[in-house]
This record gives structure tokens, C-alpha cells and sequence, in this order.
């Protein structure tokens, strides 16, 4: 079974077991038509079923499980990743989502971690380099390797590029 890192559940929404759910950056899904999620708990996918998916705006869901039921019940499920399973028929999940949280080294030495990305024309990684949000595209001249076992990401970081995402608001 493969699972796609679909975002993560940020936030309770009341007292009755509802969350909120942020879809990452790029992906779509027909919500409508899932039954069961998995969230990384403890660094093991537990499947949860659905009882009520609504949308909020392009990323932003309301989502309630059938078995939690009260807010004490969801606490475990706050600020942890959410992941789809990969089937046949699944809606556009790209590549990108699997590096999400990679860490990144240049030179054998863990600069930053893959926090998000885009995908477009031209995809981008959202990364975070010094502590600072660093944009970089995803090029093979940039990307070297990508290790997915370790889930490491080598890059070779071109002169200046870094400099330039202080510009970016």
C-alpha cells in the first residue's frame, strides 16, 4: 500500500470532534469520494474513516471522523500529517508531495528541510535554509539526488540564489 502525504490536521473546530485540515500547497483531491485517511502517529499510518468532509476555502477543510467524537478524543491528532492511499483511480498527487520534510544537504552537510512546494510551469520548492524560507527550483541542475530511503535531498545551491529570496515578499 502507497500513501501520498496529503498535509496536516492544524487545528481544533469546537468541542464535538471536528478538525481543521490544510491541504498542501498544489494538490487537489475529490474529497467527496474518500472514505478512510491515514495520520502519522507516532511514525505509524493509522487509518481513521471519514464521517463528514466540507470544504472551507481552496485548502482549508472541515473534517470529522467517525469514531472522535470529542475534542479530548482528536487532541493526539493536532499538528500530525495526513496521508491518502494511493489507488487507481486517485486524483492528480504529484511526485513533489513525497519530499515534503526531506532534509536537505549540500556537500554532506544537512542545510534545511523540504517544507512545501509548487507546481506549476516551473516547480518550486519551499524549503527552509538557515531558518529562513528559501524558494528553489526544482531543476536538475539544483536537485542532484533525491534519497528516498533516507528521505534526503542533495542540491548544489548556485552562487547567490539564496540572496535572492530575501527579495521575495
Amino acid at each position: 500500500m502507497g500513501l501520498t502525504h496529503l498535509g496536516q490536521i492544524i487545528k481544533h473546530k469546537g468541542l464535538n470532534g471536528n478538525l481543521v485540515f490544510k491541504l498542501n500547497f498544489g494538490l487537489s483531491f475529490n474529497y467527496q469520494e474518500i472514505k478512510t485517511l491515514f495520520i502519522d502517529l507516532n511514525n505509524s499510518k493509522v487509518p481513521f474513516q471519514i464521517d463528514t468532509v466540507k470544504k472551507i476555502d481552496s485548502y482549508h477543510y472541515l473534517l470529522k471522523f467517525i469514531d472522535l467524537n470529542k475534542r479530548e478524543e482528536t487532541e493526539k491528532t493536532i499538528n500530525k500529517d495526513v496521508f491518502l492511499e494511493n489507488t487507481s483511480n486517485e486524483s492528480k498527487m504529484t511526485e513533489l508531495s513525497k519530499i515534503i520534510d526531506y532534509k536537505i544537504y549540500e556537500d554532506d552537510k544537512e542545510i534545511g528541510e523540504v517544507k512545501n512546494y509548487y507546481e506549476k510551469n516551473q516547480p518550486i520548492l519551499f524549503c527552509e535554509i538557515n531558518k529562513k524560507e528559501a524558494l528553489i527550483p526544482y531543476v536538475k541542475e539544483i536537485i542532484r539526488s533525491i534519497d528516498h530511503l533516507n528521505h534526503k535531498i542533495h542540491v548544489k545551491i548556485p552562487k547567490g540564489l539564496l540572496d535572492l529570496n530575501k527579495w521575495i515578499i
